[in-house]
């Protein structure tokens, strides 16, 4: 008898171990007090949480990024929850370490745990079964809600650390190839003509090329993007205020004669109907040699 139960606790036991499911694995984001580690998310992030007091994260609130900052002092692992405007919710073990070289981060959509609009179930413990928004507010197991720029100093190194990222991309974007060949606008040998334009990251990037074919330099007075109604019938735009970029690369402020300079601005995704374009003005600093080029909806709504 006593060998049946013996036999029995061991059979029981076996069951409970080898019948666990097997734990899904953990992306773990490392970062140091010395170094900036940058999460770049597909879409604006509207939520950060971390679990620990020796991890701080900063993003941009007032106007929407893209890109988080993940700071850290020496101390035990955490954890990192965000949520994105679209509602996707991401959750990261962050870790410290002292030599830390992997510092740039791109987080894709299929990497979130669920949507904040669906039934989330943010952890496996009793109290991650409150509310959804409760849990998001102020949940037991992953500490404090952290609102943008949670250290006065995060907005610098946030600045400095999305122009980093923005001018790594945009120097990826002037490799490449001319895309469009014909799409330009000139006026007395001063052209503006568009080079491509990419999707990256739920931003639009404009490679535009600024050539002066005249012997006399071009001083700049502007360079404007605008979304105008175009009238059909009399072939002319309604201008309106110029459309504000997230980041402009490489802009100069002369053209000297026989010069080809790209420039490239970073746009929020957005798109525009058939009554619309988009008008590229660059006007001349005490000159009158104007140029306009104008890009159809097809374009901005059909980029690479």
């Amino acid at each position: 008898m006593k060998n049946f139960y013996f036999m029995l606790v061991v059979l029981l036991v076996s069951i409970s171990i080898f019948g666990q499911e097997k734990p899904v694995e953990e992306f773990v984001i490392y970062a140091n007090s010395t170094k900036n580690s940058s999460l770049i998310f597909p879409t604006p992030i509207k939520k950060a949480v971390v679990g620990s007091e020796n991890f701080k994260f900063g993003y941009n609130k007032t106007e929407l990024s893209n890109i988080g900052i993940l700071k850290a002092t020496l101390g035990e692992e955490s954890n990192l929850l965000i949520i994105t405007e679209n509602g996707n919710i991401f959750s990261f073990v962050i870790r410290y370490k002292k030599d830390n070289n992997l510092l740039t981060y791109f987080i894709k959509e299929n990497m979130a745990v669920g949507n904040e609009k669906g039934n989330i179930v943010l952890s496996e413990t009793p109290e991650s079964k409150k509310s959804e928004k409760e849990s998001v507010a102020k949940p037991n197991n992953m500490g404090k809600v952290v609102d943008a720029i949670t250290v006065n100093n995060f907005q610098t190194q946030t600045v400095n650390d999305t122009t980093h990222v923005y001018k790594k991309l945009c120097l990826g974007e002037i490799d490449k190839p001319i895309f469009y060949n014909r799409i330009y606008g000139t006026k007395d040998k001063v052209t503006v003509k568009l080079k491509n334009i990419s999707y990256l990251e739920n931003e639009l990037y404009f490679t535009v090329i600024l050539k002066n074919e005249s012997t006399l330099d071009y001083d700049i007075n502007y360079l404007n993007f605008y979304i105008t109604s175009r009238n059909k019938k009399k072939n002319t735009t309604t201008q309106t205020i110029p459309y504000k970029s997230k980041y402009i690369h490489n802009l100069p402020t002369k053209i000297k004669a026989g010069e080809n300079i790209e420039v490239v601005y970073v746009y929020q995704k957005f798109s525009i109907n058939e009554n619309k374009i988009l008008l590229i003005e660059m006007t001349e600093d005490n000159g009158e040699r104007n140029v306009k080029l104008e890009i159809p909806n097809t374009f901005i709504n059909n980029p690479n």
